[in-house]
């Protein structure tokens, strides 16, 4: 047998699909996906600030209307710059939107009891916490409801109490109220399932916190949802 012959077949693909297997050139394209906090305009761009760390800055509009959420980031090797300040960053990205988070606002014990938000209210399935970053951390649960019949979907209503009185240096305690909002005459429905985030900047002077944080997210289960958070991540991005 020839033993030239497997290099003989493999040179031969190569010129059938009319390209070099050593002509592999990197056109300095590249992406990747995370969640981000975005803040600007399209006038002076988005500075997209990613969870973990990181900056991206775009001025794809459709930014506009985005605070939160799930994104795709394309850029170009040259794209990478250096502040003044000497942090890297990513300029001039384009951006495309997976999944656009709803924020919520943390609201007191007294105004929860002002406005009823416990009543009718239900355990939300396969709740789970991410990590906080900048200002934020995220919920994971089936926090929608999808009408098997006509197609139509409707998100519940979420709330999330804290009452100051309860709080520690190294915990922030909330309470969740999820009221799912189904009209009655939904009679075939299935449960759907999405990330929100719960804007937490306001209780930045709550407590003397300490630099590390538990976040408490109490359900009315008998599993323990938390989430660690710096002191700093406490402010948005751009705030001290």
């Amino acid at each position: 047998m020839n033993k030239n012959l497997p290099v003989i077949i493999t040179l031969f693909i190569c010129l059938v699909i009319g390209s070099s297997c050593n002509d592999n050139k990197d056109d300095g394209s590249r992406g990747f996906m995370s969640t981000a906090t975005i803040i600007g305009d399209t006038t002076n761009g988005f500075n997209c600030y990613l969870d973990g760390g990181g900056l991206v800055i775009s001025y794809d509009k459709n930014l506009a209307d985005a605070e939160r959420g799930y994104f795709s980031f394309y850029y170009n090797e040259e794209d990478w710059e250096t502040s003044t300040n000497g942090e890297k960053f990513i300029n001039n990205a384009h951006v495309v939107t997976w999944s656009k988070y709803e924020v919520i606002h943390p609201i007191s014990q007294e105004e929860a009891n002002d406005t009823n938000v416990a009543e009718n209210c239900q355990l939300p399935s396969l709740l789970g916490i991410g990590y906080g970053y900048r200002g934020y951390f995220d919920l994971h649960a089936g926090f929608s409801t999808f009408n098997s019949i006509t197609g139509e979907k409707i998100q519940g209503k979420i709330s999330l109490v804290y009452d100051p009185q309860e709080q520690t240096q190294d915990s922030l305690k909330l309470q969740l109220y999820y009221n799912p909002n189904t009209p009655d005459d939904w009679s075939k429905t299935q449960t759907d399932y999405e990330t929100v985030s719960c804007d937490i900047s306001s209780l930045v002077n709550l407590q003397q916190w300490k630099d590390s944080v538990t976040i408490v997210v109490k359900s009315g289960d008998k599993e323990k949802h938390h989430t660690k958070i710096s002191k700093n991540d406490f402010l948005k991005p751009g705030k001290h």
